[in-house]
């Protein structure tokens, strides 16, 4: 078998393609990180399409892993990979929409699973409209996938305003679009991420921080614990990840009142480092034995 991790060079030798390589090259698979700025694509219709790494021809993998890189060029390569029937752990569809935090919440409460309330911003509205809808303080994060790196807790109107207007020309002429969001705060210093492969619960672990803070970045000053999933968290995770077709993906869950959840995110290209450290379990080892599984169920089907 054939297994490509695609993503940028700059990440080649980051923990989750290694670990993967690692458990792959023990079960003798032919598996190797190719970078995306190598590839070129060349398509023709009244010809073979062909695909070129460092401007050689190169035969198309069996599997291909896509990290999180959502760019144009991903996602051609992607669209591309799938037309040629090569298996894309996680699809194109559903690595675009987990990548759009907006577009994602919408389709998991559209179909009635707990999500924090929400406000797009392409524009700035009318503020008598947002504090019409949310109770301060107010969660303001970026769209994609990177919005962890950029999130501002906002306590009151004359802030939201400041920074409103600090973003209006962002928003207009660059493009970029902003959430807004209820602050969660029953237990604001703590979140539960799930790691599923499959639609099945393989780890889990609550990640706490400094209780004035609300950000769950533990790799900065919190800390990480293994946790035994209960009924509800393990379903409402595994119809998160069903509802956006993610083969491999985590789902991070907010505590709200009444011991309920929020679902804070869902996320197509999960990375588990933190998550092998507080549970003792071979994470990398679930998703190779889920790609041989899958690969050779899809190859006994087509036949």
């Amino acid at each position: 078998m054939k297994i490509w991790i695609l993503d940028k060079e700059k990440n080649q030798n980051v923990y989750w393609t290694q670990r993967i390589i690692e458990e792959g090259l023990k079960r003798k698979m032919d598996i190797k990180f190719v970078a995306i700025e190598d590839i070129e694509l060349v398509i023709d219709a009244y010809s073979e399409e062909k695909l070129f790494i460092k401007n050689e021809k190169t035969s198309l993998p069996d599997v291909v892993i896509p990290r999180v890189d959502s760019s144009y060029q991903m996602t051609s390569i992607m669209d591309f990979m799938e037309h040629a029937w090569v298996y894309v752990i996680n699809e194109n569809q559903a690595r675009l929409l987990a990548n759009d935090k907006f577009l994602s919440l919408q389709k998991l409460a559209a179909n009635r699973l707990p999500v924090p309330k929400t406000i797009l911003l392409k524009w700035i509205p009318n503020i008598d409209f947002i504090e019409k809808q949310l109770n301060y303080p107010i969660i303001l994060k970026k769209l994609d996938w990177k919005a962890w790196k950029w999130i501002i807790k906002v306590q009151n109107s004359w802030e939201l305003e400041d920074i409103l207007e600090m973003m209006e020309e962002s928003l207009s002429k660059l493009n970029t679009y902003l959430l807004l969001q209820e602050y969660i705060w029953e237990k604001a210093w703590v979140d539960l991420r799930i790691f599923l492969v499959w639609w099945r619960v393989i780890a889990s672990m609550l990640r706490k921080w400094k209780e004035w803070d609300f950000k769950a970045n533990f790799s900065w000053w919190g800390s990480v614990y293994n946790h035994e999933v209960n009924e509800k968290e393990e379903i409402i995770s595994i119809e998160a990840a069903n509802l956006v077709w993610l083969d491999i993906a985590w789902v991070d869950l907010l505590f709200d009142k009444d011991n309920w959840y929020r679902i804070c995110e869902i996320n197509a290209a999960p990375g588990f480092k933190w998550l092998e450290e507080a549970t003792w379990l071979n994470i990398a080892k679930e998703i190779i034995n889920y790609i041989e599984t899958r690969y050779f169920y899809k190859i006994k089907k087509l036949k």
